[in-house]
């Protein structure tokens, strides 16, 4: 969103916390500016919620034009209101965080963005205005869900292997699992689905498994 010294109303913006799992870490989905104010910095993706919209749909029209879902898992995350968030005038936010699979979707620069790509979160570029926050309070509220949501299946290749999906809840939540613990929850999951098939070229050949879509969606549609 591009805000100028001379308006007068307060502005209500969502900003997107986007995730992806690629190259073995977490990434989330940066966009550099192109115009003032932190032009030529990274932000996290947003836009303003128009006078039809509300915040949900502020953010779902972003991911849409980011990098092309619909449809998917949409957590809301908080909302930021200091007076001194936006350098130009007031603007508050409402963060969102999703899930998408970097490899199925190349993000798209729009708008007053110059460039788009996914980075690792562990390992980010300096953000403007206080998007370092929201991605550290979306981050943290992503990593607090895992422990009682299968969400991070959905950030896993279409045919997986236990031992691929401990590695992307441990670089999620930032701490080592143990094996035999991990795989009797997760085998207790009713949307997991042993397909008998092996990963080839993976010393013993572990099984691969895939995801019951309709059973997985049914999985996370209790309270949030």
């Amino acid at each position: 969103m591009r805000v100028t010294p001379t308006s007068n109303a307060a502005a209500h913006t969502a900003d997107c916390v986007i995730f992806g799992f690629a190259d073995k870490e977490l990434r989330v989905l940066l966009v550099r500016r192109a115009v003032e104010p932190f032009a030529d910095e990274w932000v996290l993706p947003g836009g303003a919620m128009g006078s039809d919209e509300t915040l949900e749909a502020t953010a779902r029209r972003v991911l849409l034009d980011m990098v092309g879902v619909k449809n998917i898992f949409l957590q809301q995350v908080a909302t930021y209101s200091e007076p001194d968030r936006h350098p130009v005038r007031r603007v508050v936010t409402t963060s969102y965080y999703a899930l998408v699979k970097p490899h199925q979707h190349t993000p798209v620069a729009r708008g007053h963005a110059s460039d788009a790509s996914w980075h690792p979160v562990a390992n980010v570029p300096p953000l403007g205005f206080d998007h370092h926050r929201i991605l550290v309070d979306a981050h943290d509220r992503l990593t607090w869900h895992l422990r009682t949501r299968p969400l991070a299946f959905d950030l896993l290749p279409e045919r997986f292997t236990l031992t691929e999906a401990q590695r992307l809840y441990e670089d999620i939540i930032g701490e080592p699992l143990d094996k035999r613990n991990f795989r009797r929850k997760i085998q207790n999951y009713d949307f997991l689905v042993e397909t008998k098939e092996k990963r080839s070229g993976v010393k013993g050949g572990p099984l691969l498994y895939r995801i019951d879509r309709e059973r997985f969606s049914a999985a996370l549609s209790y309270p949030r």
